[in-house]
């Protein structure tokens, strides 16, 4: 990774960190799936972010390539680990690779935590070329011109056996950056930006 790269990660560290504190709500409404209101520190999710490791599960909804991998381990994140989430991640269309925002990753991983789910996370949307997400554009009026797709921070998923409304609103309870559904097509976006979200 580069010095860039390295500040990035550094600065997210310090961020994740204090979502760990037991004073913190990450939830502040219920989710639908039982959980309720949660002080983070007397729930699962808690009990997960203190956890010595992170782990994800994931598969590329078009190319099928599937990754079982802990990516952060002892307070720092893998960069092996990263690299093949990186490329599972790529933009497919165009075989191109960009590191991953690692706090997306962590949004993530937290989400799917706050799921209590061992089903494998499909991305059907990670990096997008600004080639790939023009021509996408050109054929939905759903993708935005200046997508954090193309930055590698946003991504598209769904999760067999979850429904796509319950990771909307366990996503929207996060407050940790822009939340979409598309409840025709069954899938969620989340990304970095602004906390914000909106349903197509």
């Amino acid at each position: 990774m580069n010095p860039s790269e390295n500040r990035r990660i550094a600065a997210w560290q310090s961020d994740i960190t204090s979502l760990q504190s037991p004073n913190r709500r990450l939830f502040n409404k219920g989710l639908g799936l039982g959980l309720g209101t949660l002080a983070l520190g007397a729930s699962p999710l808690a009990a997960a972010l203190k956890l010595p490791e992170r782990r994800l599960r994931m598969a590329n909804a078009h190319t099928w390539e599937k990754l079982d991998l802990v990516y952060w381990a002892d307070g720092e994140y893998i960069p092996e680990s990263m690299a093949e989430i990186n490329h599972l991640m790529r933009d497919h269309r165009a075989n191109r690779v960009k590191a991953i925002d690692v706090k997306l990753i962590d949004h993530l991983y937290i989400l799917v935590s706050s799921l209590e789910t061992e089903e494998r996370v499909h991305v059907l949307s990670g990096y997008r070329t600004p080639e790939t997400n023009a021509a996408l554009r050109k054929r939905s009026n759903g993708v935005a011109k200046y997508s954090l797709h193309m930055e590698a921070r946003a991504m598209d998923i769904n999760i067999p056996g979850v429904p796509a409304k319950a990771i909307q609103q366990n996503a929207i309870a996060m407050k940790a950056g822009g939340v979409g559904y598309y409840a025709n097509a069954g899938f969620v976006h989340i990304d970095t930006g602004n906390v914000r979200n909106w349903q197509s």
